[in-house]
Formats: C-alpha cells, structure tokens, sequence
C-alpha cells in the first residue's frame, strides 16, 4: 500500500480485501464472540474470563464460532470495500498534490466511512447472532426478521456511533501502519515491497492497537445499540450514550469495557488482515503481470 511497492487495480484491491478479511476474522471469532457478549452486559463487578468456560460448558467448542458465517458474509464485503476504496481515494488525493501522511489518513477515513455505511445492516445482523438466545437461522432469516418487526431503520442502529468512530480509527490505522512499515524499511534498508511478513504483521499489530484505544468507547456504544432490542431507542445517540455509560457505569468499568480482551482480537485481527491484504496484492499482481 505505500510506496515502493507495485501497484494494482480495482481487481486485486478487492479480491485481497476480501481474502484478508475473511481468513482474519474466522482466525479471532472465539475472542470477538466473549468480547460482543462482554460488553453488552450490566454486570459491573463481573469479568470476562468466566465466558469463554460458560460459553464451552453449555453451548460446545463450536459455539464460539456462532454466528461467524454471518461476520464472514459481512467482513469480505467490508473488508474488500475498505481497501479497494482506500487504494482509490489514496490514488486520487497524491494525484491532485496532497502530501503522503494527509493522503493516506484522510483515504483512510474515507475508506472506513464508505465501507460501514454501504454493509452496515450485515455488521448489525453478525452481532444479533452473537447473543446466545438469538432466534434467527440464518443471517437472511435475521435481516428479514429485524426489518419486518421493526422496521428498515432498525438495521442501522447504531450507525452514527458507528460512523464516528470509524472515521478516527481507520485513518489511524492506515496512517500508522504506513508509517511502521516506512520505519521497518528504513531500520533494515529494505524498501517496502521487500519488507518480510513478519514486519508487516508487527506494523499491523502496533496500528491496531493504537487505532483501537482512541476510539474504543464508541465501539462499545456500538454494541449496546445493535443489540438493543426495545422499541425505544436505548440511546438518544452517541454522546448521550457515552456520557450516560460514564455516569452510571464509569469509565474503566463502563467505556472502555473490555479493553484489555479487545486487544487480543484486535491487535492478531488488524495484524492479519493488514499484512496479508499487503502480500495477497502484491502475489496478484506478479500474477496478472
């Protein structure tokens, strides 16, 4: 994705996305399912390592991968979206003189913005089918159901908490991981294309982590509205929700709920998708060439 690598097309921007965001997400579903189920609960004083015995216990080993054919559905789509409009809005912004950094953060928040918005009601579906008594069969079945009882907007709750984070976090994401990648190739002498793919994951893995912390009470805002099931909304939008989660929940306990669990599914997850997105490109390219 940066310079001194060969440059693709629409075709493998997409295809790679794709691929990396599949092979990620299934790699992290166990750590994402405890974490969706963390962070929807009220109970304060409760940690996050009794879940994952409960969740083997009463549902089986197969249990924490529940409702990842619906994450699948909805990150590939997502995944090959973000890249394919990073690499083009990027393309677009150096071609009318922007600076690299400014290029890279501002297609990189605009990628982020894109990709949410236009697959937003599979990223709903996903986390409904996380819970443990959810009632749907399929992620068609779950579409149809939230839709018919509750109407087309309620497949976009959460969208503006969503949205709003998003921004923030994508362009820290794809701005530091270039950043750490340019900071490998200059320790090693190696120019980007050749970097090793361990130096890739650890960029990938230091850039998640980063992106993640700024932003991560709005990922928990997220949550509670997706899987809010009342009429009523729970929220009357993001900032009340944060400050409503501070007041009554605090801040270590309340917004940043999970953090420390998010991070062992955030920083493998950000760490693959980056990394292989990169190599998968860069293969399919020698290959078209």
């Amino acid at each position: 994705m940066g310079g001194g690598e060969r440059q693709g097309g629409p075709t493998e921007y997409f295809v790679a996305g794709g691929i990396a965001g599949m092979v990620s997400r299934t790699a992290i579903a166990p750590i994402e399912r405890v974490k969706i189920l963390f962070q929807i609960s009220r109970d304060r004083g409760a940690g996050f390592l009794h879940i994952a015995p409960t969740i083997l216990r009463d549902e089986g080993l197969l249990a924490f991968w529940k409702g990842n054919s619906a994450a699948v559905a909805r990150v590939m789509p997502y995944m090959s979206l973000t890249f394919l409009s990073y690499e083009e809005y990027k393309r677009a912004l150096l071609a009318a003189g922007a600076p690299a950094q400014p290029a890279t953060l501002a297609a990189g928040s605009a990628a982020g913005v894109t990709a949410v918005a236009l697959t937003y009601p599979l990223d709903l579906v996903r986390a409904a089918m996380a819970k443990p008594s959810h009632p749907y069969a399929s992620m068609a079945h779950a579409l149809r159901t939230i839709r018919n009882e509750r109407g087309v907007g309620a497949l976009y709750s959460g969208i503006s908490a969503t949205l709003l984070g998003v921004a923030p976090y994508a362009a820290l994401k794809f701005g530091a991981y270039e950043a750490l990648k340019g900071a490998a190739g200059r320790l090693t002498g190696r120019a980007e294309a050749e970097l090793r793919p361990q130096q890739r994951v650890v960029a990938g893995l230091l850039a998640g982590m980063l992106a993640q912390t700024f932003v991560y009470p709005l990922d928990v805002v997220r949550r509670r509205m997706q899987t809010h099931e009342g009429s009523r909304p729970l929220y009357a939008g993001p900032i009340d929700a944060l400050r409503t989660i501070a007041r009554q929940e605090g801040i270590s306990t309340g917004l940043f709920r999970g953090l420390s669990l998010n991070y062992l599914k955030t920083m493998p997850n950000v760490a693959i998708y980056m990394s292989l997105y990169d190599i998968v490109k860069m293969r399919l390219v020698e290959f078209r060439s």
